[in-house]
């Protein structure tokens, strides 16, 4: 799991005044004209069809002039969750309308809906996209159905010369059969336990499986934001700043700290740098030390994951795990 970027997240707290003096433009599927919307949704439902088909050339053929040099990533996207993909049925959750305008904005904000002095409606998105070049676009949502669990597919069209695919993202909705609605409730129950670590994983991981794209936010995934910033542990990685643990008589330098639900288990990962994996053995078990000695420091641990997973990192990318299983 990558680390959560809070900056953008923290920026939108936004002034009904400060968003109608914004250049960019959003409009939500309610406001978006017709024959807009039809055009645009027939080009996210084309471009889902030959995702789950598996079409690779279809896909190609279909992406903007723009985006060709980051073709074979729109590409991946699909063709690495194949399995998600087979035989799940396709069903539309929203779109939105985006205009740079003739002169984009170099943060790349777009504010979709109404807001006021409380935020944006229950309908309403922000989305981050710098870089843009001038133009219109379009993000449309989908949610998939199928024997893996509930997955997002997210496509980002570009109006040029009709609506070419920009960008498609795919993303699990569910972790052992539990969604994101789930694991904040069991933040927020383990907030209320004084769990603390445990309250702001579950809360990340709410956040993973609610949101359809890393740059978007809504109502929820803001107040997820919000609540998980104010119960942050200070030994827990954050801006990619690592951070000092001490443990076993020595120091370790731990790069990140995150969830890692598989099929059959719901795990925590903690990586750490150090300078060399050559010996595996004594590097193996230094990765188990510290593991142990986190649980040992944390109990609560033991109530919200199956196994933690320490992984020692070398600078040329080097991984040695170690494992401790807190239950089966």
């Amino acid at each position: 799991m990558k680390q959560l970027n809070l900056r953008f997240f923290s920026a939108l707290i936004v002034t009904a005044a400060a968003v109608s003096a914004w250049s960019q433009t959003c409009q939500t599927r309610d406001d978006i004209p017709d024959q807009t919307r039809s055009a645009i949704e027939n080009a996210a439902q084309q471009t889902v069809e030959q995702a789950i088909r598996g079409n690779e050339s279809g896909l190609r053929a279909s992406i903007a002039p723009s985006q060709q040099s980051n073709a074979n990533g729109i590409v991946a996207g699909a063709s690495d969750n194949k399995a998600a993909l087979e035989g799940s049925r396709p069903q539309l959750r929203t779109s939105f309308l985006l205009d740079t305008g003739p002169s984009p904005s170099p943060d790349g904000r777009f504010f979709c809906g109404v807001f006021g002095a409380s935020g944006m409606n229950a309908n309403g998105a922000a989305f981050y996209l710098p870089g843009l070049e001038a133009g219109k676009y379009a993000v449309v949502i989908e949610d998939l159905v199928g024997s893996k669990g509930p997955y997002s597919l997210t496509t980002i069209f570009q109006d040029a010369g009709g609506w070419k695919l920009a960008g498609l993202y795919i993303y699990a909705q569910s972790a052992l059969g539990h969604d994101g609605i789930w694991y904040l409730k069991q933040a927020r129950e383990y907030k209320s336990k004084g769990q603390t670590h445990n309250a702001w994983l579950y809360y990340v991981e709410s956040w993973e499986l609610l949101k359809p794209v890393r740059f978007m936010e809504t109502t929820l995934l803001g107040n997820i934001i919000k609540e998980l910033n104010a119960v942050q542990p200070k030994d827990v990685p954050a801006g990619n700043k690592a951070v000092s643990y001490s443990a076993n008589g020595k120091t370790y330098n731990i790069t990140e700290i995150s969830v890692y639900p598989t099929d059959k288990s719901f795990d925590l990962s903690i990586k750490y740098s150090v300078p060399s994996t050559g010996d595996f053995a004594t590097t193996a078990a230094d990765a188990r030390n510290l593991a142990s000695a986190y649980v040992a420091q944390y109990p609560e641990l033991k109530d919200a994951f199956n196994n933690v997973w320490a992984h020692a990192i070398d600078p040329n990318g080097g991984d040695v795990p170690g494992v401790v299983t807190l239950k089966k």
